[in-house]
């Protein structure tokens, strides 16, 4: 780990120097040589520390004085739907490629349709994006004086994108769901939750293989992942011997998994680990 230069750490008497230097790295942080959301301010005597102690997974004596996440333009392409593993439809923002703190961002989630209506956000729109605790990237604003006079509102779709089905609103619910229990995009998200780290720890099993898998009608659920053998797998694309033995060895230790990890990877609505 790289020790920090010295201005960029400070020893504060009062908490108005602390104010002050928070302000001053703020001022410097789009020159730095790496990324920051913010700074940490602690308790430097090991005293005072021992008095303050813990809670659950941090000091007392320590906390982080975050930043506003760094925001910046540029214009919606596209808006596509995704369907995930509850059928639920998402709405994301294709967008012209953009740094922001640092990483390059081409998409975002608009979360669902209300949330759209209410930002009023369309195709071709100029934007403010921002990464969300400088993490997951949004659409903040849209800067409507920019706007072609000729847009539209965008419409959800009444039809799955994936399957065809007829979507569902659900009363009390602000998204639309496919209900086809077949549906493809909805087979492959319950499958990739599955065989994830916290439910069943197929670490072997990931997304492209599932894709390959469900593409090709291979498994059309949970259960038939235990059905795969060495034959069926070695015919696929890029499936060598060893990488198929890794694959059946990791299936076959998930056997032994507990009834609650089970339960959590069945991804039963409101059922959660």
């Amino acid at each position: 780990i790289p020790v920090l230069p010295n201005q960029l750490r400070r020893v504060a008497k009062n908490v108005q120097e602390v104010i002050e230097f928070y302000s001053h790295i703020e001022s410097v942080r789009s020159k730095l040589d790496f990324e920051i959301d913010g700074i940490v301010v602690k308790v430097n005597s090991l005293k005072t520390q021992e008095e303050l102690g813990l809670i659950a997974r941090s000091p007392r004596w320590a906390t982080a004085a975050k930043y506003k996440p760094q925001q910046a333009e540029t214009v919606i392409e596209n808006i596509i739907v995704q369907v995930g593993r509850t059928g639920a439809l998402t709405p994301v923002a294709i967008m012209k490629p953009v740094k922001v703190g640092g990483v390059v961002i081409t998409n975002a989630t608009l979360h669902n349709y209300e949330e759209i209506q209410r930002k009023d956000v369309r195709v071709g729109d100029h934007v403010l994006i921002q990464r969300a605790g400088d993490v997951i990237p949004e659409v903040v604003s849209v800067i409507t004086e920019k706007r072609n006079k000729h847009s539209l509102p965008f419409i959800p779709p009444s039809h799955c994108p994936d399957c065809s089905s007829e979507v569902v609103w659900v009363s009390g619910e602000v998204v639309s769901r496919c209900v086809n229990p077949q549906c493809p995009s909805i087979l492959k998200g319950a499958l990739e939750h599955f065989v994830s780290r916290r439910a069943m720890n197929i670490d072997k099993v990931g997304e492209r293989l599932i894709n390959t898998l469900v593409d090709q009608k291979i498994i059309n659920n949970f259960s038939d992942l235990y059905l795969l053998n060495s034959e069926t797998l070695l015919n696929l694309d890029r499936q060598g011997e060893k990488s198929v033995e890794n694959i059946l060895n990791s299936i076959n230790k998930s056997k032994k998994s507990t009834l609650p990890r089970f339960i959590f990877a069945l991804g039963i609505r409101f059922v959660g680990e």
